[in-house]
């Protein structure tokens, strides 16, 4: 056969494929082949194919897909995998519900402009690390631990320069070069350090009915008792020295000084006078003489009250230079 179709011949095995929805027929009701590609009765160019391939059988074609226990093996792998996103997302959902997730933060911690609100009571576990702790204004802070509270704060360099201890078992401890107490008008009240410990009050009250006991010097301007309370020093073991650079006065404006001592009291003046004035100055409990014995020496009042001695049997007369 040539390559090209002999006009107005029709093959019967070809198929024939038309564009514009018209085949041309021949005389005696069968399709024929127009040359020039027009339809007498409409007017319309239609082109016709010839094709001389012969279709493949169903065999021959090669299947693209997944068939058989394969298809069905991905069909229960996509259903298991959607079994598990749905739970895991139920558990995320269930968990975001029990912990309170929300946009301002996540149960009893809040997340606010100023920074970290904790409502209610709160647990660490680690260390936190902030530079500001507080509450609301109607609210009280509690800080509790079983194992002691610890406080502490760095210099610039980085190292430990003061810190305070709550122990468990009952022991406070404060670890600084000075502390010091102060009162609501920035006033300062007590302070401490390694060489002085100073007390700016007014008034400094023992209420221990046994007293206070200090194992060092003691500098005041002032020592005296409550109203109603006598003033007691004592010393049970040692002695007491009062030492003043310039005057020591011992006053009382309505009761007795009594001052008692096991062995001797020693009353010394270097430079200056000791003055006793009383209306009636008494010394009890001395020894007295018989008459026998060597003679001694007599006391003798001047008219300004001061005492001096004058030889045994003589007058008690003395100039300006003894009774000044």
């Amino acid at each position: 056969m040539s390559r090209y179709p002999m006009y107005g011949v029709q093959d019967e095995q070809a198929p024939v494929w038309s564009r514009g929805g018209s085949v041309l027929e021949s005389q005696g009701g069968q399709q024929g082949y127009n040359p020039y590609g027009y339809s007498p009765h409409m007017g319309q160019h239609t082109t016709i194919i010839h094709s001389h391939t012969k279709p493949q059988s169903d065999a021959s074609i090669y299947k693209v897909g997944i068939y058989g226990w394969r298809k069905r093996c991905l069909y229960g792998f996509i259903l298991l995998l959607t079994i598990f996103v749905v739970l895991n997302i139920a558990l995320t959902l269930w968990i975001m519900s029990v912990l309170d997730f929300s946009s301002e933060g996540m149960g009893a911690l809040k997340m606010d402009e100023d920074g970290v609100r904790v409502t209610g009571r709160a647990q660490f576990d680690l260390p936190v690390h902030f530079s500001q702790l507080s509450t609301a204004r109607d609210e009280a802070l509690t800080i509790d631990s079983y194992r002691g509270v610890h406080l502490q704060s760095r210099n610039l360099s980085g190292e430990i320069s003061s810190r305070f201890s709550l122990g468990q078992e009952g022991r406070t401890t404060a670890v600084c070069d000075k502390f010091e107490i102060f009162d609501k008008s920035n006033k300062l009240l007590f302070y401490a350090d390694s060489n002085e410990v100073g007390l700016k009050l007014e008034n400094l009250r023992i209420l221990d009915e046994g007293g206070s006991v200090f194992e060092g010097a003691i500098q005041t301007s002032l020592l005296r008792p409550e109203a109603d309370t006598p003033l007691r020093l004592e010393s049970p073991t040692r002695g007491i020295v009062i030492d003043a650079a310039q005057d020591i006065e011992v006053l009382s404006s309505a009761g007795e000084i009594n001052v008692n001592s096991l062995l001797d009291m020693n009353i010394v003046s270097k430079q200056g006078k000791i003055r006793l004035e009383s209306s009636s100055i008494y010394v009890e409990g001395m020894a007295r003489s018989n008459g026998r014995g060597v003679n001694h020496y007599q006391v003798c009042i001047c008219q300004n009250g001061r005492l001096f001695m004058a030889e045994q049997g003589a007058d008690c007369r003395a100039d300006r230079s003894i009774c000044a």
